[in-house]
């Protein structure tokens, strides 16, 4: 299966009558017939069923019985119902030819479909004989479909997924996974996701909106936008896998999908500190099963891993080693700090960000004896605050930071602190997890004892291990100070020595094979210096993009890395969530904010993204920002 076979679009709201106000009219009229009070908003909000299931859903509210009791001195009864439903069918066939002419776009994405070989089923809440009203008025227009299904054909529709079934039979479709359903109403969107299909909201002449096209031309802007993401909150919330301003573009959201059956492409874009997105060459290493235990992987994939680490942690790693460990990024750092600080020892925690305050929580988890020197978020760490507590606390023995903070983006001067806190001969542990592989770093010229980073940073491999690189005479003089069995990074050191890249225990093989291409793909596009300009121009162009559309970031430019950057909310009618998620529905995927007392969201610029997709990404906001 390489493509979608066939589009099912509902009808009011979605592909005729503007606004759906055929149904809403009908129903004020029926109502008011049975001295019923019920509001537009009432209606409008079971949209989508069979005719004659909305109104019983509608009667179903408390308040409805109540003024039903009110006026009839008894409860209501489903021939009740099956009146008001004649009623309403006698109002609405008064006036349905009036509301059958196409939205905008249908006739022109109708015609992009079949040319690419679509077929085009339809479901929908009116009666075949509804519908034999509206498919004769818009076929006169040029609107016409290859099927149709009416609820009444069915013990019930939407939204059961039958009508969609059934379609798939008369249109000789095999497979759900070849179907799109399209439509404007919570009811649309659950219709297709009970059927397991490709489920898309349209906003634009929906009901969910609710505006006529004249009253959404002269509704501003703003407001408009405000509307949009509540409706497309509520259809992601419903299941809807993407949700497209109007139908326009669903051509296009189909050719995203086809991607994804594919495979030829990432489902997202992740603009993210990592996971981050990673090349195609990267995931099919993954796609066979490996083998550990044995020379072909232990000396051909995990010591060849170790010497390129090596080769790229400085140009003369003579006294240098690495070793590999499972585990997350925060797995790692505090396995180098329970495997380094004795209870005898002293450590300083320099933290500005919340990757510095984790080692806190370590440190206090182990009972690690420490100090913290805590800097502002918005600013570098100062090696001058580091130099006057080293001159004023002697007992410190190791110092330990974080490169660059992506609680905010900022980078700390990792040259100035290292040459602090060596001046004072204390062990420096530097956390580069996002910064190792993307900026270039000489481990040893830094005079650096434990550098830490992940396979899923710069040098894009995938989560599942981290890595260490240290001074060789270092590693050997911390035997025995761990204080657990899995944690201890000398005796995974010692292991994978003597055993010529062996694990103490079961490897992440197929990690470890992604991240041996990563580093091959890092060499072929020129190491660490030519990764470093693409996320310099990555930062650049996202940085000066973002302020254009309206945007402010966090930090000046100056403080900026070139791995991620923060952002402020904008000041009114700011939703996250919703800014998230319609991102999402466009292939592109961005992080919350981490700072707690102010308000931002982050963008990463590390992985395999290039300037072209920092172009597109502005794009993008700036059309779902509406500047």
């Amino acid at each position: 299966m390489t493509k979608i076979e066939c589009v099912i679009l509902d009808w009011a709201g979605t592909t005729v009558d503007y606004g759906c106000f055929a149904p809403v009219g009908a129903f004020l009229r029926m109502f008011r017939q049975f001295h019923l009070d019920v509001t537009t908003a009432q209606i409008r909000r079971s949209m989508g069923l069979a005719k004659i299931d909305h109104i019983r859903t509608i009667m179903n509210d408390a308040d409805m019985t109540k003024q039903f009791l009110t006026n009839y001195s008894r409860q209501w009864f489903e021939s009740d119902i099956v009146k008001m439903n004649e009623y309403f069918e006698q109002y609405l066939f008064e006036t349905l030819r009036e509301f059958a002419r196409p939205l905008p776009y249908v006739l022109e994405t109708a015609e992009r479909l079949r040319g690419r070989g679509i077929k085009i089923g339809s479901t929908t809440g009116y009666t075949e004989a509804m519908m034999q009203i509206v498919c004769v008025e818009a076929a006169a227009q040029g609107y016409h479909v290859d099927h149709l299904e009416t609820p009444d054909t069915f013990s019930g529709g939407r939204p059961s997924p039958f009508m969609i079934f059934r379609n798939m039979e008369r249109l000789k479709i095999d497979s759900v996974k070849k179907i799109v359903k399209v439509g404007d109403t919570i009811a649309d969107i659950r219709e297709g996701y009970h059927a397991g299909c490709f489920s898309i909201g349209i906003i634009e002449g929906s009901s969910e909106l609710g505006l006529s096209l004249e009253e959404f031309i002269q509704t501003t802007p703003d407001k408009i936008e405000i509307k949009k993401r509540n409706i497309a909150k509520r259809m992601f919330d419903a299941g809807a896998d993407y949700v497209l301003n109007n139908i326009s573009e669903l051509p296009d959201c189909i050719e995203k999908i086809e991607q994804k059956i594919t495979g030829k492409t990432a489902p997202y874009l992740l603009l993210t500190p990592g996971p981050l997105s990673t090349t195609q060459t990267v995931k099919e290493v993954m796609l066979q099963d490996w083998c550990t235990w044995d020379t072909d992987y232990n000396e051909g994939v995990v010591t060849v891993i170790r010497d390129k680490l090596l080769k790229l942690a400085s140009e003369t790693p003579n006294n240098l080693t690495t070793v590999l460990l499972q585990g997350s990024g925060t797995y790692v750092v505090e396995a180098v700090l329970n495997s380094t600080v004795r209870n005898s020892d002293h450590l300083l925690i320099v933290t500005n960000g919340v990757y510095g305050d984790r080692m806190i929580k370590i440190a206090d988890k182990a009972a690690l004896p420490y100090t913290v020197l805590r800097g502002k978020i918005e600013q570098p760490i100062s090696s001058e605050s580091i130099r006057e507590k080293l001159q004023t606390d002697s007992s410190i023995t190791h110092v330990a930071f974080v490169h660059c903070e992506t609680t905010t983006g900022i980078l700390n001067p990792l040259e100035q602190i290292s040459e602090t806190v060596k001046s004072f001969d204390k062990l420096l542990v530097v956390d580069a997890m996002s910064s190792f592989g993307g900026i270039p770093i000489d481990v040893e010229k830094l005079n650096i004892d434990f550098l830490i980073s992940s396979a899923n940073k710069c040098i894009q491999g995938v989560p599942g291990f981290a890595f260490i690189i240290a001074k060789t005479e270092k590693m050997k003089q911390i035997k025995g100070i761990a204080r657990t069995l899995s944690l201890d990074i000398y005796d995974q050191w010692e292991t994978m020595n003597q055993g010529k890249g062996k694990w103490r225990f079961t490897s992440p093989t197929h990690v470890v094979r992604a991240f041996a291409q990563a580093l091959l793909e890092l060499e072929q596009e020129g190491g660490i210096a030519a990764r470093y300009k693409r996320y310099v121009e990555n930062e650049r162009r996202l940085y000066e993009g973002m302020k254009k559309i309206g945007y402010t970031p966090f930090l000046p430019q100056d403080f900026q890395s070139p791995i991620i950057t923060s952002f402020l909310y904008p000041k009114e009618n700011f939703s996250f969530e919703d800014f998230y998620y319609r991102l999402k529905a466009n292939g592109v995927v961005i992080y919350p904010g981490k700072i707690s007392d102010i308000e931002t969201f982050r963008i990463g610029t590390i992985g395999e993204v290039y300037p072209e997709d920092i172009s597109f990404l502005l794009e993008l906001i700036q059309s779902l920002s509406g500047n």
